[in-house]
């Protein structure tokens, strides 16, 4: 047993300090190394503990209304409208002395009533400041200019297997403190659901249960590092990894909120898309990295800034950028007004695109840029193909003004496993040296006969789903 405390002593020490396990420690003394790394997580606990809050909320809500059918046994009766407070909780985190606190927008939101208790029990009548439904972020406001701010650390340093501590309020059980480690950054998981919605989490594997929303994520500088919002669970507990927002990017949402009152937040107008194997192939990058550009939309400073179709952006400000989610969140934390520059790969060759970042449309309607050609496939992949025309702009729900052939037919094949659908249209086909616009099938024949073997082939194409029209880009690869 002193041997296992031996070896466990030493690798945490190793692992804290970065540094070279030492050799020939006695039991005693890995047992003080052991000790020394139980204060140090006391004393990081101590200290945040005191910046973290508890929020209780309470709204009045119609309950029962009638015609709403009760569950499980009940179902059978129906229960006069009336209305009846709900309450729920939430954590919070002291960011400044006079008593601003952030904490999630889903804690707070529709509530009547916002109540703060501090981890020695006082408790105080918040004000809602602000709140952004695209971050899940929001701030309230209390009145009191002594309290204990925590102190916030780099979000953007954040690596894999670093040691977190999650501090809240889960189950109404204040002041608690969980640690693990970071596994992973840069999560999307669509928790939000708005289309503009902004989701770049650290991943951690400290215990978060319903109740720690809001709390606070901090390394072990005691420092603050993000805000935990989300659990991955079938059973509405933890059951082994949590979600926190960065705090550079809920910092920049909450300092937006207390000096304009609403999220001055930047847009470049395009629409993202990860690069694969076989598009790195087809562009030429020695492996998948970047993010692909497959829409541009009309007015939008990535328009006016000439962004393509088709560009994969490896750059943004000199920081590399590999996932859509966290291009979206660099951009997100710039104002309108900031000029962005980009490191771009254009077909197969590097170029420099600066934009003057704009504001979010404020119906969130956007407009897709007319086409542009680019990419496309071919018949001995298994696809049937057709020049457009009357009959298939009404089948398929084209503008007469669409240019391109339409895929009539999918068989067996490359081109079934790179997911092409009968209704696709392509606009153009794409190879390394080869950039062919593509009108009609002789366009199309000619292209697939300048295509080198064994080399992945881009294409363009246009779907209907739902009745709207959207870009969709597939790589299948030509046989050899």
């Amino acid at each position: 047993m002193r041997r296992m405390v031996k070896i466990l002593a030493v690798a945490t020490a190793c692992v804290m300090a970065s540094t070279p396990a030492a050799h020939g420690l006695s039991d005693d003394q890995a047992i003080e190394q052991l000790k020394s790394i139980n204060q140090a997580y006391t004393a990081i606990a101590a200290r945040v503990t005191k910046s973290v809050v508890t929020i209780t909320t309470t709204k009045e809500e119609e309950a029962n209304p009638r015609g709403r059918r009760m569950p499980d046994f009940f179902h059978q009766f129906q229960l006069p409208e009336r209305q009846e407070p709900s309450s729920g909780l939430g954590s919070g985190i002291v960011m400044t002395e006079n008593g601003y606190i952030l904490t999630n927008n889903h804690v707070i939101e529709n509530a009547d009533e916002i109540t703060v208790i501090m981890s020695d029990n006082r408790e105080y009548s918040a004000e809602l400041v602000g709140s952004d439904a695209l971050t899940d972020v929001a701030v309230v406001k209390i009145d009191d200019t002594k309290l204990d701010a925590i102190s916030t650390g780099d979000s953007d340093g954040v690596q894999i297997g670093e040691w977190v501590l999650a501090v809240g309020a889960p189950l109404d059980l204040r002041s608690t403190v969980t640690s693990g480690i970071v596994s992973a950054i840069g999560r999307s998981l669509d928790i939000i659901g708005q289309e503009l919605s902004v989701e770049d989490f650290i991943q951690v594997d400290a215990a978060i249960n319903p109740g720690n929303s809001g709390g606070a994520l901090v390394n072990l500088d005691g420092e603050l590092i993000g805000v935990n919002t989300a659990i991955a669970t079938r059973n509405r507990g933890f059951v082994g990894y949590g979600f926190a927002i960065p705090i550079n990017l809920a910092k920049k949402v909450m300092d937006d909120i207390i000096e304009h009152g609403e999220v001055k937040r930047a847009y470049l107008g395009v629409g993202l898309g990860t690069v694969s194997a076989a598009e790195a192939d087809a562009f030429g990058l020695d492996r998948p990295r970047g993010v692909l550009i497959d829409m541009v939309f009309e007015g939008t400073p990535a328009e006016r800034a000439e962004f393509k179709r088709g560009d994969i952006v490896l750059k943004v400000d000199g920081q590399e950028v590999d996932r859509p989610n966290h291009l979206q969140s660099i951009i997100a934390r710039k104002h309108p007004g900031d000029v962005a520059k980009f490191d771009v790969r254009r077909k197969d060759r590097d170029i420099q695109l600066k934009a003057t970042l704009g504001d979010i449309p404020k119906d969130g309607v956007t407009t897709s840029a007319a086409p542009e050609p680019s990419d496309a496939e071919n018949t001995s992949l298994g696809l049937t193909v057709s020049d457009l025309s009357a009959e298939s702009y009404e089948t398929f729900g084209f503008s007469e003004d669409t240019k391109g052939v339409i895929v009539t037919r999918v068989d067996r094949g490359p081109g079934r496993e790179a997911r092409f659908a009968r209704g696709d249209v392509i606009f153009a086909v794409r190879q390394r040296g080869l950039d062919v616009t593509i009108e009609n099938v002789s366009d199309f024949q000619s292209a697939m006969d300048q295509l080198k073997p064994g080399r992945a082939a881009f294409s363009v194409i246009r779907m209907t789903r739902s009745g709207e029209e959207r870009l969709l880009f597939l790589t299948p690869r030509i046989p050899s």
